[in-house]
Protein backbone atom coordinates (compact mmCIF):
# COMPACT_ATOMS: atom_id res chain seq x y z
CA UNK A 1 0.00 0.00 0.00
CA UNK A 2 1.32 3.24 -0.80
CA UNK A 3 0.58 7.39 0.38
CA UNK A 4 -1.00 9.72 -0.83
CA UNK A 5 1.38 13.05 -0.35
CA UNK A 6 1.95 16.53 -1.00
CA UNK A 7 4.76 17.92 -2.38
CA UNK A 8 7.27 19.50 0.34
CA UNK A 9 6.80 22.48 1.85
CA UNK A 10 8.45 24.84 3.81
CA UNK A 11 8.72 24.77 7.67
CA UNK A 12 7.19 27.96 8.94
CA UNK A 13 6.61 26.73 12.59
CA UNK A 14 9.16 28.75 14.00
CA UNK A 15 10.73 25.03 15.51
CA UNK A 16 11.74 22.07 14.22
CA UNK A 17 8.61 19.40 13.20
CA UNK A 18 8.96 15.89 13.87
CA UNK A 19 8.55 12.87 11.61
CA UNK A 20 4.80 12.18 11.92
CA UNK A 21 3.78 15.13 13.53
CA UNK A 22 0.06 16.41 12.77
CA UNK A 23 0.12 19.48 10.16
CA UNK A 24 -1.78 21.75 8.25
CA UNK A 25 -0.87 24.65 5.80
CA UNK A 26 -0.78 28.43 6.59
CA UNK A 27 -2.21 31.62 4.34
CA UNK A 28 0.94 31.05 3.13
CA UNK A 29 0.74 27.43 1.82
CA UNK A 30 3.69 26.86 4.30
CA UNK A 31 3.80 24.07 7.30
CA UNK A 32 2.49 24.74 10.66
CA UNK A 33 1.37 22.24 13.29
CA UNK A 34 -1.89 21.63 14.43
CA UNK A 35 -3.24 23.70 17.95
CA UNK A 36 -6.41 20.96 19.14
CA UNK A 37 -7.92 23.90 20.74
CA UNK A 38 -8.15 25.65 17.67
CA UNK A 39 -11.32 24.84 15.79
CA UNK A 40 -9.63 26.36 12.49
CA UNK A 41 -6.21 24.68 12.75
CA UNK A 42 -8.03 21.08 13.67
CA UNK A 43 -10.09 21.27 10.36
CA UNK A 44 -7.03 22.32 8.44
CA UNK A 45 -4.85 19.33 9.33
CA UNK A 46 -4.22 17.74 6.20
CA UNK A 47 -1.60 14.59 7.13
CA UNK A 48 1.63 14.35 9.11
CA UNK A 49 5.23 15.24 8.55
CA UNK A 50 7.25 12.84 6.28
CA UNK A 51 10.25 13.41 8.35
CA UNK A 52 11.89 15.25 11.13
CA UNK A 53 12.93 18.93 9.82
CA UNK A 54 14.69 21.72 11.38
CA UNK A 55 12.07 25.82 11.20
CA UNK A 56 12.08 26.76 7.30
CA UNK A 57 13.44 23.21 5.69
CA UNK A 58 11.51 21.78 3.31
CA UNK A 59 8.89 18.71 4.34
CA UNK A 60 7.05 16.73 2.85
CA UNK A 61 2.94 15.75 4.03
CA UNK A 62 1.65 12.24 3.87
CA UNK A 63 -2.32 13.00 3.38
CA UNK A 64 -3.06 9.47 3.64
CA UNK A 65 -2.26 5.73 3.18
CA UNK A 66 0.85 4.64 5.14
CA UNK A 67 3.79 5.86 6.85
CA UNK A 68 6.30 3.34 6.82
CA UNK A 69 8.63 2.47 10.04
CA UNK A 70 7.73 4.91 12.44
CA UNK A 71 8.15 5.20 16.22
CA UNK A 72 4.71 5.80 17.51
CA UNK A 73 2.92 5.60 20.96
CA UNK A 74 0.69 2.47 21.49
CA UNK A 75 0.25 -1.03 19.77
CA UNK A 76 -0.79 -2.79 16.97
CA UNK A 77 -4.73 -1.42 16.16
CA UNK A 78 -4.13 1.43 18.37
CA UNK A 79 -6.07 4.68 16.93
CA UNK A 80 -3.17 7.44 17.38
CA UNK A 81 -4.66 11.12 18.02
CA UNK A 82 -3.80 14.43 18.24
CA UNK A 83 -2.11 14.99 21.74
CA UNK A 84 -2.43 19.17 22.99
CA UNK A 85 1.02 19.26 22.62
CA UNK A 86 0.61 18.68 18.47
CA UNK A 87 2.13 15.40 18.91
CA UNK A 88 0.37 11.93 18.87
CA UNK A 89 -0.88 10.07 21.44
CA UNK A 90 -2.93 6.40 22.03
CA UNK A 91 -4.85 8.20 24.92
CA UNK A 92 -8.23 9.40 23.39
CA UNK A 93 -8.22 12.93 24.36
CA UNK A 94 -11.39 13.87 26.96
CA UNK A 95 -11.51 16.51 29.45
CA UNK A 96 -8.89 17.05 31.89
CA UNK A 97 -6.90 13.85 30.61
CA UNK A 98 -3.35 14.55 28.97
CA UNK A 99 -4.51 18.72 29.21
CA UNK A 100 -7.39 19.13 27.55
CA UNK A 101 -9.92 21.26 28.72
CA UNK A 102 -13.62 21.59 27.76
CA UNK A 103 -13.77 23.40 24.23
CA UNK A 104 -10.86 21.36 22.72
CA UNK A 105 -11.24 19.30 19.68
CA UNK A 106 -10.45 15.47 19.48
CA UNK A 107 -8.90 14.70 16.00
CA UNK A 108 -7.77 10.85 15.58
CA UNK A 109 -4.85 10.86 12.87
CA UNK A 110 -4.63 7.06 12.37
CA UNK A 111 -3.23 3.63 13.43
CA UNK A 112 -0.96 1.85 14.35
CA UNK A 113 -0.49 -1.20 11.54
CA UNK A 114 2.28 -3.62 11.26
CA UNK A 115 4.82 -2.77 8.22
CA UNK A 116 3.91 -5.03 5.48
CA UNK A 117 7.70 -6.15 4.59
CA UNK A 118 8.71 -6.95 8.11
CA UNK A 119 6.15 -7.25 10.51
CA UNK A 120 8.44 -5.88 13.42
CA UNK A 121 8.61 -2.67 12.14
CA UNK A 122 5.23 -0.34 12.58
CA UNK A 123 3.75 2.17 10.36
CA UNK A 124 1.18 4.74 10.60
CA UNK A 125 -2.13 4.51 8.41
CA UNK A 126 -2.78 7.91 7.98
CA UNK A 127 -6.68 8.77 8.13
CA UNK A 128 -7.64 11.96 9.58
CA UNK A 129 -11.09 12.27 10.90
CA UNK A 130 -12.64 14.82 13.24
CA UNK A 131 -13.83 12.73 15.69
CA UNK A 132 -15.55 15.90 17.99
CA UNK A 133 -15.61 18.80 20.53
CA UNK A 134 -15.00 18.27 23.72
Amino acid sequence: TTSSELPPRTNSSGAAITRTNPVRLDTNGAVQRVDPSIEAHVLACLGVAKDSVADTALVGIVTGGRLENVTVPGSFGDSLYLSKTGTLTNVKPSVGVGGFVAGDFALCIGIVVKNQSNPLLTDLLVNIRLVGQL
